[in-house]
């Protein structure tokens, strides 16, 4: 028996150990693959216990040896077997050989992954100090704090300045890693928390820089406001007093030009003051707005009554504008008066002129005409008078009264006092003119009542004796036609009746040139259409007449021309008396032609 046959089972049980070793190892390192690869961030210690681990198993990756072992093993093993048995035996070997082979890829990829996850895990340690230093200037950027004097905002700036001076300090070794940290994240395989590490400290820098100024910032801009407080609460007080002051000063004054000169001086103060004051509160509140960031809650009720206090006197520019404000309406009221005095003593010249011209040229005017113009000039006088009186009232409520009234008042109420004497007068002189020409605008009115009446008729004669009268055809024509006559001559003397009564007016007048003129021309028209009046009716008196006695003694003739026949007839008829009619009847028929 060989030696191979003698031990067989004891090479079986070598092999079988080998064997399930090397699966062993494979699976030991599919762990440490997997727990490399994990998405669990380690820490750099926990990490170094498995990339440890890791290299420890992968030392002998391809087992080369090994394999040739349990591959010449096997062969030995299985000389003599079955040969369902060897190729089953022969099969678990290929299948530990293929997983074998499969796993040196993943292998050498996990040991590049490896390298590259130590040093992100590295940078994150050599991170570590330089973000817990961030994170300590941030804290103390960030920390509350409760200055109550200008003493410990000075701590507290100097304390600052030195955690700005540290980062800065800093900044070139920051500044490294962040670009050392940029680097390793431009590899594609590089782990999630890299990233994270890369932006914490790149951003926790920016953010701890920009809260460490903030917080720098901030403690100047408390200091500068406890400062100003200080000097503002001073200021302010004085600003108080010297309003004081002005208001006391401001006087009235009586002179125009004086008044208004100080009106613009006392205006100017007023606006300084107020924008002085004003200034200074808003400065004050807004010093007590940024030291109150921080201030602890007692230092703050002690600068809130503190400001109350400085508030309630505050009224002092609404006194000083009060006071200004009076001595603005005084001017204007002085302005508006003096105005007015001016208006009336321009045009109190003009009024003395229109008198003066209604006087001399009232004999070329018409009596209305005059008359108009004085009560036109009345009217315009009352009218001043009230500005006068208004002027008056005005004077009292504005100008002082008594004994010692201040000599540039006294100048205002002098002057009232020659314009109204003035206008006075010149109202008494004007109601005097009035009154002469009153009657005769009373005259004229009556005169020209008259003269309307008259003209339209006189008009309307013309025409009818222009037009003459219409010929008759029968007695009841001539009947009415003289009739028509008698009636145009009656009117005839009736407008002249009119006529003379308003001739009789405009002699009662003043002056009545004109009148009498246009009188007389009426007189002169009215005595032509009265000739012809007076013609008419003398005809129309005959003409009736005549034919009144033809139509008699046509009547008389047929009577006598109707009996002829009968025996009465005969008795009475007589030629010659026939003859006697016949021949009258002729007369009256020529005079009746010769007048219509």
């Amino acid at each position: 028996m060989s030696f191979w046959q003698e031990n067989y089972q004891f090479i079986k049980e070598v092999y079988e150990m080998r064997h399930s070793k090397m699966a062993e190892w494979m699976e030991n390192v599919e762990k440490a693959i997997a727990r490399i690869m994990a998405d669990k961030v380690y820490t750099s210690a926990e990490f170094k216990r498995e990339r440890d681990t890791f290299n420890s198993l992968c030392k002998d990756l391809e087992r080369t040896e090994v394999k040739k072992w349990l591959a010449q093993i096997l062969e030995i093993l299985m000389a003599e077997r079955a040969k369902d048995q060897k190729k089953t035996e022969g099969d678990k070997l290929d299948a530990l050989i293929q997983k074998h082979e499969e796993l040196i890829p993943s292998v050498q990829k996990t040991a590049v992954m490896v390298d590259l996850y130590w040093k992100c895990y590295a940078y994150g340690d050599e991170l570590k100090p330089h973000v817990e230093f961030l994170d300590g200037i941030m804290l103390s950027s960030t920390r509350e704090i409760a200055p109550s004097c200008i003493e410990n905002v000075d701590e507290l700036i100097e304390r600052q300045e030195k955690s700005l001076q540290q980062l800065d300090a800093k900044r070139t070794v920051v500044v490294d890693l962040i670009d050392k940290g940029k680097v390793i994240l431009q590899h594609p395989e590089k782990p999630k928390f890299l990233e994270a590490n890369v932006k914490r400290i790149e951003e926790g820098w920016d953010d701890t820089k920009k809260k460490a100024q903030e917080r720098l910032q901030l403690l100047n801009e408390t200091k500068d406001a406890f400062i100003n407080y200080a000097e503002n609460s001073e200021v302010i007080v004085t600003e108080f007093e010297i309003a004081e002051e002005e208001i006391k000063k401001v006087k009235k004054i009586f002179n125009l030009d004086s008044a208004n000169a100080d009106l613009k001086k006392r205006q100017d103060l007023l606006k300084k003051s107020s924008d002085t004051i004003n200034g200074l509160f808003a400065s004050i509140n807004n010093n007590n707005a940024t030291m109150s960031i921080t201030i602890p809650e007692d230092k703050k009720k002690i600068l809130g009554k503190e400001i109350k206090a400085v508030e309630a006197k505050l009224e002092v520019t609404g006194r000083f504008k009060s006071t200004v404000t009076k001595i603005e309406e005084l001017v204007a009221a002085l302005t508006s008066f003096d105005n007015s005095l001016k208006v009336i003593d321009a045009w109190k010249d003009a009024a003395t002129a229109e008198l003066k011209d209604i006087k001399e040229a009232s004999g070329g005017m018409l009596p209305e005409d005059r008359v108009a113009r004085t009560m036109d000039l009345q009217e315009d006088i009352a009218a001043k008078l009230e500005i006068i009186k208004a002027c008056a009232a005005t004077e009292l409520a504005l100008l002082p009264q008594g004994d010692k009234v201040p000599a540039d008042a006294q100048v205002f109420k002098d002057e009232l006092a020659r314009i109204t004497k003035f206008v006075t007068e010149l109202q008494s002189n004007t109601k005097i003119e009035c009154d002469k020409y009153s009657n005769d605008v009373k005259f004229w009115a009556e005169y020209r009542t008259g003269i309307k009446e008259f003209n339209p008729w006189l008009a309307g004669a013309e025409k009818a004796a222009a037009e003459g009268l219409s010929k008759p055809a029968d007695l009841a024509e001539v009947k009415a036609l003289n009739e028509k006559v008698n009636g145009f001559d009656k009117n005839c003397v009736n407008y002249l009746k009119v006529l003379t009564s308003a001739q009789a007016a405009a002699q009662k007048m003043t002056t009545h040139a004109e009148a009498d003129a246009e009188v007389a021309g009426l007189k002169a028209r009215f005595d032509a259409v009265k000739g012809i009046a007076d013609t008419w009716v003398k005809k129309c008196d005959v003409l009736v007449k005549e034919w009144v006695l033809l139509d008699n003694t046509v009547t008389e003739l047929n009577s006598w021309v109707a009996k002829d026949k009968s025996a009465e007839g005969e008795n009475q008829f007589s030629l010659e008396k026939m003859e006697s009619t016949l021949g009258e009847l002729k007369n009256i028929f020529k005079q009746k032609e010769k007048l219509v």
